[in-house]
């Protein structure tokens, strides 16, 4: 069975944030968590609907980067 509760620890791995960032994003209610005692969970699903909001847009940067790259061209 695939785990949808993890420690901190997990998902510092997971996401390749530290330990003490997530600490900070839990107890400031950026990340969704789950406070059990003095262990705090986290559900891999919120984790990655948060990630997936965090991407960057490539289509803008790459219209930005066009559009300075043709006002240098013309100019």
């Amino acid at each position: 069975m695939k785990k949808r509760y993890v420690s901190i620890k997990e998902i510092s791995e997971y996401t390749s944030l530290p330990v003490k960032t997530l600490y900070d994003w839990a107890s400031q209610g950026k990340i969704p968590s789950i406070k059990l005692g003095r262990r705090v969970l986290f559900d891999i699903n919120d984790i990655d609907q948060l990630m997936a909001s965090l991407k960057r847009n490539t289509n803008h940067d790459k219209k930005m980067v066009d559009k300075i790259a043709g006002e240098i061209l013309w100019n």
